[in-house]
């Protein structure tokens, strides 16, 4: 009799071989210096920023070195110089990765003394709006020297502000 006929129990999928209630972790970074590199050194405006750069820092960590000048690196004392209106970014969560991410490339932690005042020196974050303004410029003037535009502009057209962009952007 079909109605005394039960129906089938649903049939169970086999236990797959993921978990969708693990956590997700990320592959190891590769660290900033390999391995066996000697330590860097650390005398200059120029290679502060270099290294900060190449480090592969992010977040706050990132941002603090970013709109931090270099003061100075002796005898395992880092300082640095944040103009006023920074000192939010040296927590000491950022202060420490920095340190940590420091510590590969000039084989060990320094300890990092943060100054609030005038930096002589060029931060990361000037340098990238410098060179950003050089682009803007270079790309101006090549799009102004061009003799089709000289034409044009000697027949009344005019250049929109603003509209002349760098390759890179």
């Amino acid at each position: 009799d079909a109605a005394d006929a039960m129906p089938a129990a649903p049939r169970q999928a086999p236990p797959s071989p993921f978990r969708a209630e693990g956590i997700a972790i990320a592959p190891p970074m590769p660290p900033a210096v390999p391995a066996g590199t000697p330590p860097r050194t650390l005398e200059t405006a120029e290679q502060w920023l270099d290294l900060i750069a190449a480090s592969g820092l992010s977040g706050p960590s990132r941002e603090l070195a970013a709109n931090a000048a270099f003061v100075g690196y002796r005898n395992g004392v880092l300082r640095l110089a944040l103009l006023p209106g920074f000192e939010y970014l040296q927590s000491e969560r950022s202060l420490g990765a920095l340190a940590q991410t420091l510590a590969q490339a000039l084989g060990s932690a320094p300890k990092i003394v943060v100054e609030t005042g005038n930096a002589q020196a060029e931060t990361l974050h000037e340098r990238a709006d410098r060179q950003r303004g050089e682009r803007q410029n270079a790309a101006e003037a090549v799009f102004m020297a061009d003799p089709q535009v000289r034409h044009l502009l000697a027949q009344g057209a005019r250049v929109v502000p603003d509209s002349i962009r760098p390759f890179e952007e």
